[in-house]
């Protein structure tokens, strides 16, 4: 087998997510924990007049609900077409059907399962691809409306391969949104040790060895990534799993900057939230020792905002789903 042929493949479907940086801003920091699988990463809204814009990000990250929710394969056989219509009015049809097809399936695959954290599972799609350079390869979102098929767990699969170890990396995702940030801990954590049964995992491998040309990736890699799941394969034990998970939460010291202020807000803002992470970070690592998950690895993205309501809301609104 030859690895390089799905190092390419992935290289190639994977998008240039750094458009997003206007949006959603990074905080480095050197705060680690007792934990040795877990990474903290600590994202937050851009800030502008000492607000976080948190409408304009849900705009922003509404524009990729269609990416997040449709198979690749037929998102770009959408795009293939545009090619070939005559007029502009017509690829605008096109591409805005597409857009519908994508937010009703959002949404009656959120009510039927009656969840809450839809922004948060598309923000966690979008750091997932953007930070650790993991293309969603199963969108499993567009598998959620078949009564034929029970799918659960995770609301995508991302992957990839590293060419140093010659492993590949396949990551599955827990997003939770709660005002409070020690009750998002609570439920991310049962969450993740929910997903940690072995069964839950086959069938997540099993949803992309039987839907594998879903994934927009060529017959070659295709078949190279079918030997990383395959237990009958030398190849095999070089697949690694990874949970990500993003815990977004009310954070009380957006409150504490101020408009006329002449320090750098955002150096400011940067230092409340890393000391607040210094708290949570470690409290999220016990968390995971204490459900028997010191072994689990987990990339962690800590989102405060200041009102996880306000956020939903925005969201929602920008994709047309009023509140039952």
């Amino acid at each position: 087998m030859n690895e390089n042929t799905l190092e390419t493949a992935l290289a190639v479907i994977k998008k240039d997510w750094s458009v997003l940086s206007p949006r959603i801003r990074t905080a480095e920091h050197d705060v680690s924990t007792d934990h040795g699988h877990l990474n903290l990463r600590l994202h937050y809204p851009a800030l502008r007049d000492a607000e976080a814009t948190v409408e304009e990000l849900a705009q922003t990250i509404a524009l990729y609900l269609t990416h997040f929710s449709l198979p690749r394969k037929r998102v770009e056989a959408v795009y293939a077409s545009l090619e070939k219509m005559a007029s502009a009015f017509e690829r605008h049809q096109a591409i805005s059907r597409l857009e519908q097809e994508a937010r009703s399936l959002f949404i009656r695959a959120r009510k039927s399962s009656q969840r809450t954290g839809e922004a948060g599972e598309l923000l966690l799609y979008l750091l997932t691809e953007w930070m650790l350079d993991a293309p969603q390869i199963i969108a499993k979102m567009s598998l959620k409306t078949s009564t034929q098929m029970p799918v659960y767990g995770s609301d995508g699969i991302h992957a990839r391969f590293d060419a140093e170890t010659k492993r590949l990396i396949f990551y599955s995702g827990e997003a939770k949104l709660h005002r409070d940030i020690s009750q998002a801990i609570r439920s991310a954590v049962a969450s993740i040790k929910a997903g940690s049964n072995r069964e839950k995992m086959r069938h997540e491998i099993e949803l992309v060895q039987r839907h594998i040309d879903f994934t927009g990736l060529d017959a070659d890699a295709q078949t190279a990534l079918l030997h990383y799941l395959d237990p009958f394969d030398e190849i095999y034990k070089y697949r690694i799993e990874v949970v990500t998970c993003l815990i977004g939460f009310d954070f009380a010291a957006y409150a504490d900057l101020e408009k006329d202020e002449k320090d750098d807000l955002d150096a400011k803002f940067k230092s409340l939230a890393i000391a607040e992470l210094r708290h949570v970070g470690p409290a999220f690592a016990k968390a995971l020792r204490d459900a028997d998950l010191h072994r689990q690895r987990v990339e962690l993205f800590f989102f405060p905002v200041p009102s996880v309501s306000m956020l939903r809301d925005h969201f929602q609104n920008q994709i047309g789903w009023t509140r039952d």
